[in-house]
């Protein structure tokens, strides 16, 4: 059954249109094979171009929303002209609606169906691309989108059983890389020339073999040069060992008071001190503590920011308490960054110092 509707549904997305239809033509298409896995509008299963409120003056509009019985929002999909590939900038619309909705999963759909998640079972800012999915009769994946995504099966249980099944595979992807990067690196040679020689102590005379080898140089190359460079390989073993090596206890106590504060703390205390006694509006405020002294997150952000790109995440990677949201002078509430280690909290302590606080590191 899921095959017969999966050939449909390539029927419908690929085979049957013309090269260059236009976005809104295609759309039609699309609802058909919404149709084909049973989601009806007239059923009130989908919205087809839906406007939803965002703060007090701002709307989105995502081409189509499912919804379930009860009228909750389920996954949201956005629909782009098939002779145009599919880009970031598709993606982040995409990401956008689904952040803004508090929706885990989206679907986009063009030449390919991609399908993106955005959860707490992933640590990535932005949200994960499960599966490429290409218009092909038999495809094993096409198969498994219909089930995935067809009204009768569809649950969340299903779908995050999918998701952790999916990253499971990309981590899996990941350590083989860093693996190949390690074995590639020329730290390595020195063990492969004494697995050599343990392999050849058997039959020759330990010196001979120490004198030969001496001789010798181990060049281990990829056989596809162009997926690991040698640069890259040593940003990412520098990377794990900076990973390995940050994990200390050390505490800092800001101008005597006494307390012991995390990393995480300080920053947050130095922040709030800071603005009590410059009471900066918040453009101010970040070039003051710039981005990239906490690195990928930034030291602090907007509140609205936040909460909408990780609006499903249950870890904001910020002090989002209320007793820790901040206000700047011009009235913007802003929060602080969780996200520091041994690799970052030297910018702020020598900004702190910088800005004349006393800072002890104990």
């Amino acid at each position: 059954m899921n095959n017969e509707k999966w050939k449909e549904i390539c029927f419908l997305l690929s085979e049957n249109i013309r090269t260059e239809i236009s976005e809104s033509d295609f759309e039609q298409n699309v609802i058909q094979s919404l149709r084909v896995l049973d989601w009806k509008e007239y059923s009130g299963d989908l919205q087809i171009r839906p406007s939803f409120p965002i703060g007090a003056s701002n709307r989105i509009v995502p081409d189509i929303v499912i919804n379930s019985a009860e009228k909750k929002n389920l996954f949201v999909i956005e629909i782009k002209q098939p002779s145009i590939p599919l880009n970031t900038k598709f993606q982040q619309q995409l990401f956008s609606y689904m952040r803004q909705l508090k929706l885990q999963y989206g679907v986009l759909i063009g030449q390919v169906i991609q399908i993106f998640y955005d959860g707490d079972l992933t640590e990535h800012d932005e949200p994960v691309l499960l599966e490429t999915i290409d218009f092909e009769k038999d495809s094993q994946k096409g198969q498994k989108f219909v089930e995935l995504f067809n009204k009768e099966n569809f649950s969340y249980n299903s779908l995050n059983t999918f998701t952790q099944n999916s990253l499971n595979k990309i981590n899996r992807k990941n350590e083989q890389k860093i693996l190949s990067q390690i074995i590639l690196s020329p730290d390595y040679e020195p063990k492969i020339l004494e697995l050599i020689k343990l392999d050849l102590l058997n039959k020759y005379d330990g010196e001979i073999i120490d004198n030969v080898l001496q001789g010798l140089s181990i060049n281990i190359t990829t056989k596809n040069p162009t997926e690991i460079g040698m640069s890259k390989i040593q940003t990412d073993i520098s990377e794990l060992s900076a990973i390995k090596s940050s994990r200390d206890k050390t505490k800092y106590i800001i101008n005597g008071t006494g307390t012991k504060l995390a990393k995480n703390k300080f920053v947050l205390e130095l922040v709030r001190a800071y603005l009590k006694e410059k009471p900066l509006n918040f453009s101010s405020l970040k070039n003051i503590f710039r981005d990239e002294y906490q690195g990928s997150t930034g030291v602090i952000n907007e509140l609205e920011l936040v909460e909408t790109k990780y609006a499903n995440k249950s870890n904001k990677r910020h002090f989002t308490g209320n007793e820790n949201i901040l206000i700047s002078n011009d009235n913007v509430k802003f929060v602080v960054s969780t996200e520091w280690g041994k690799g970052n909290i030297d910018n702020i302590v020598d900004l702190a110092r910088k800005e004349g606080f006393k800072i002890e590191e104990v």
